[in-house]
This record gives structure tokens, sequence and C-alpha cells, in this order.
């Protein structure tokens, strides 16, 4: 029996680019290589709410299911005995106490903020545990002075960032950041520092495993010359930014706290794409397509800083005429 492999980036940009011209699910799969249940499974499993297929969101949405279980969710004896302990009216700091005073043998001890974390957990809001809970509350309500555990690792401050970077000196160098639309829809754009050039794509939320896939997905396309550096805010968003490190050997900055000015290209880049994206614009109702167009319609507007050259004229100017872009 052959190994099974998941699905590569490049072989869902195939599937896209064949759904797109009209292939049937069985067609796909002879030209893909894979069997039809699979291709079938990956159109199901991962389109967007419009019910198109976007690779990017696809690889996004894989990573977010491999990302590791929480620990009732992984243990099935244990959570069962926690969902047993709620419905019959025991609060989350009773049933850690009583488990970390070895009542359960063969239990594990837990802290109550696990069964807390586990009880509003995306994955379980439809169980709708929180309803056994004394006040019911759909929603946690933040508790005061409580310092967030989800750090930024590996941070590398922009005042570290070298001089060539910082003067705009050579291509390569971007800067990312998130704009938030109707609903919370997030549009995640990257901008790079000397050439104006902007890059944009859709997310389905705002995990840190989906972030750094759309990244991923978006340098994988551009010529190696073009992946130096990316600086951030400290928005926990960009967590995994050390898999830009490992895949692309690319330098990660941070900027200094509520210093978003640091980052000042995207966050100028942002502003233009209001123009198109107001906070109160669903951005479902546009198609990938459609933000791409607004995307080239950036890239190919003159810049006075450029000296009234267009973003992409700047960088096939500095990079030579095979450099590789895609804005898709």
């Amino acid at each position: 029996m052959p190994c099974y492999s998941h699905l590569s980036i490049d072989e869902r940009e195939q599937i896209s680019t064949l759904r797109h011209s009209g292939h049937s699910i069985g067609s796909i799969g002879e030209l893909v290589g894979r069997c039809k249940s699979t291709i079938s499974r990956e159109l199901s499993r991962n389109r967007l709410p419009s019910g198109r297929y976007s690779p990017s969101h696809a690889d996004g949405s894989y990573m977010l299911r491999r990302q590791r279980l929480a620990i009732l969710e992984d243990d099935e004896k244990l959570g069962q005995f926690v969902r047993d302990r709620l419905s019959e009216g025991w609060m989350p700091e009773q049933i850690a106490g009583w488990l970390k005073a070895g009542n359960e043998e063969g239990l594990r001890p837990i802290c109550f903020e696990t069964i807390y974390g586990f009880i509003y957990r995306a994955g379980q809001k439809s169980e709708a545990l929180w309803k056994l809970l004394t006040r019911g509350h759909r929603i946690r309500r933040p508790m005061r002075a409580r310092r967030s555990r989800d750090r930024i690792k590996d941070r590398v401050s922009i005042h570290d960032r070298p001089e060539a970077a910082e003067n705009r000196q050579e291509a390569g160098h971007w800067e990312a950041d998130l704009i938030i639309c109707k609903r919370t829809r997030l549009v995640l754009v990257i901008h790079e520092r000397k050439s104006r050039v902007t890059l944009a794509a859709r997310m389905t939320g705002k995990s840190a495993a989906e972030t750094v896939s759309v990244m991923m997905s978006i340098f994988r396309r551009l010529d190696p010359a073009l992946r130096k550096s990316v600086t951030f805010d400290n928005d926990t968003t960009f967590a995994q930014h050390s898999l830009l490190r490992s895949m692309f050997n690319m330098t990660t900055w941070f900027c200094d706290a509520y210093a978003s000015w640091q980052k000042g290209g995207v966050e100028n880049a942002n502003g233009r794409l209001r123009r198109w994206l107001p906070r109160d614009f669903d951005i479902h109702a546009m198609d990938d397509e459609e933000l791409q167009d607004i995307i080239f319609t950036m890239n190919l507007t003159p810049r006075k800083c450029l000296g009234f050259k267009t973003p992409v004229q700047a960088l096939l100017q500095d990079l030579g005429k095979d450099a590789k872009i895609c804005f898709a």
C-alpha cells in the first residue's frame, strides 16, 4: 500500500488553476496524480465562505488543523471527566483542585485555566460547555491585570536592523501588517521598503499558524533575492515568525511597543488600501481576483518618492528583467 502524503502548496495551486478552468474533480485528480476522493475532500474542506477555492487559504486551513490538540482534547478520558463534573455543577477551580489532590487515579492534574481554555476553545463552542458554569457567559471576560502568556519568542529589535534595510538601500526588506474589515475579517498586507511594492491576501482568522502559512505562500513565489527580512509589530499573530527564518533564511525584526510608525511603509499602504477596503466593508463580498486587481492597481500607480515610476518598474529596475514577481 503506498504511503499517503499531504497535499503540498504546489499541488493546491495546481488544483486551483484546474478548478477555475472548469475541470471536473476526476480530471483534476488524474492531472495532479491524486485520487478524486482526495480532490473532493480538499475542495469541500478548505473552500472559502463564498464557495471559491484559494490555495493559500487552503494551506492555512491545513496548518490550523495540524496544530497541537488541547490537553483535554488529546486525553479523552480526562476530557470526559471534566465534562461530567461540569454537568454536575462543579466549577473549574474545584475540578482542578480535586485532580491535584490525587483523588482520581490515572488522571493527570491540570490547572483551572486549562479547563477554562478548553471550555472557550473555538473547537468546543458547539458543545456550549460555558452554559454549565455558574454565570454562564458565552464569552469569557478577561481577568484584570492578567499578563498574556502568548508572547513572541526570539524577537529581535528593529533598532538592530542593518543600514541597508533601514535606509532602503536594497530590495528584499519587507514590512507586514493586518487590516481589519467588517466582522473582524482580516487581510494580510506586506510591503517592500525600497520599491514600495505591496502584496496582500485574505485570511479566515487571526491565528499565528495561518498568518505564517499565508506569508510563506507569498514569499515562496518571489525571487530569492527578494527574501531578506520582514519587520513586524508586536501582534501575537506574528508569533510564528521563526518559520520564515528556517524556511527562507529571512531575518525578522520587531517594532517597539506602540510604535507602528516604525513600519511606516506598510501603514501608508494600508491607508491606500482603505480606499477600497473601508472598515465596514464585508471582505467576503469580494473574491480573490478582485482583491488582487486592487493590489495590481496600487503597484502600477506612479509614486513621487520613486521619481514617478511605478513600484513594479522600480522593483524590476533594481533586480533585472529576469526577476520573478507574482501578485496572486
